[in-house]
């Protein structure tokens, strides 16, 4: 492992179960709709969009040892990944994302059990260094422990990516951002690390720089609906996401942040612009379909997309 050619992930990977209802949701009732099953996991989610983007990855995670996780973890190296380093663990089941979308597709609620992740502990993260360090890029999401999460940061060598995942899991990197190369939250997650309230566009290149100012290299700030503000401590880009006629919200994220990190890979001296494009364009390939993982995800449709689609994208100044 000499050639820093793969990426390593390490995180969550859930089996995800969701349903989105026919009619506007009541709460407290029984809503007709549609339920599904998938498997999911944001750093299973991410780790699945980089290969089917042609890159290649190690996933590190954990996972139980029943049927539909040992199930999820063949379907991973089916498609390319290297799962050699996750770990089984005896006696435990696998993670479960429970969501509930509204009938316009947007994630209404949702409950995560990802506990199996502390096994992934810092004295295992101590063990597979080396591995690590010979990555190109490391992404680690904040389902993992605070301790392991800073062990991580501690041990790696190369650039460090994090997805904050939400705002609970945020927490433990609040205060302990120094040093990350490449952060992706998105509006609540920033404000949240800030301590800011965001209301409108300069809001949210404040909290960007921030973000930079608290040792960060790299941020992009997912607006949803609204696209995109990347940043670094030279320059600001404002990008409108493409359009797309949205189905399901989830797994949007995680395709935006493995777009963020092929395109980093493929063009390493345009450290904003080609990345929150790609950004955008795989986060609006994603929503415009059911599942999660879009099924023809890949460099060529990125591609694809950057060429027919002229969206607005525009350097802003801020000034501080």
């Amino acid at each position: 492992m000499e050639e820093k050619d793969y990426v390593v992930v390490i995180g969550a990977a859930n089996i995800d179960i969701g349903g989105t209802p026919y009619k506007p949701l009541i709460p407290g009732d029984s809503n007709p709709g549609v339920i599904k099953m998938s498997y999911g996991g944001v750093g299973r989610n991410i780790a699945h969009n980089l290969a089917l983007l042609g890159v290649k990855v190690e996933l590190i995670t954990a996972i139980g040892d029943d049927t539909l996780g040992k199930e999820m973890l063949e379907r991973c190296e089916s498609i390319g990944m290297d799962t050699s380093l996750s770990l089984i663990m005896p006696d435990a089941s696998s993670s479960t994302y429970l969501f509930i979308n509204d009938d316009d597709g947007e994630m209404s609620l949702a409950l995560s059990h990802v506990d199996i992740v502390k096994h992934i502990t810092p004295e295992y993260i101590e063990s597979i260094s080396d591995v690590i360090n010979s990555a190109a890029i490391v992404i680690a999401d904040c389902n993992l422990t605070q301790e392991t999460l800073l062990k991580i940061k501690s041990v790696c060598k190369v650039p460090l990516y994090i997805d904050t995942v939400s705002v609970s899991h945020a927490d433990k990197i609040k205060g302990h951002l120094d040093g990350i190369d490449t952060l992706k939250p998105n509006l609540l997650e920033a404000e949240f690390l800030t301590d800011m309230i965001i209301e409108n566009e300069y809001d949210c290149l404040e909290a960007a720089h921030a973000l930079i100012e608290q040792g960060v290299r790299r941020v992009f700030i997912s607006l949803g609906p609204n696209g995109m503000i990347a940043a670094d401590k030279d320059h600001t880009l404002k990008a409108d996401r493409y359009p797309a006629e949205v189905k399901c919200t989830t797994g949007a994220g995680d395709s935006a942040m493995a777009a963020i990190i092929w395109s980093s890979m493929n063009d390493g001296k345009d450290e904003l612009e080609f990345p929150v494009k790609a950004a955008n364009a795989a986060a609006s390939a994603t929503i415009s379909v059911d599942p999660t993982i879009h099924p023809a995800m890949s460099s060529d449709m990125i591609i694809r997309m950057l060429d027919e689609h002229s969206v607005n994208i525009k350097e802003v100044k801020y000034m501080k």
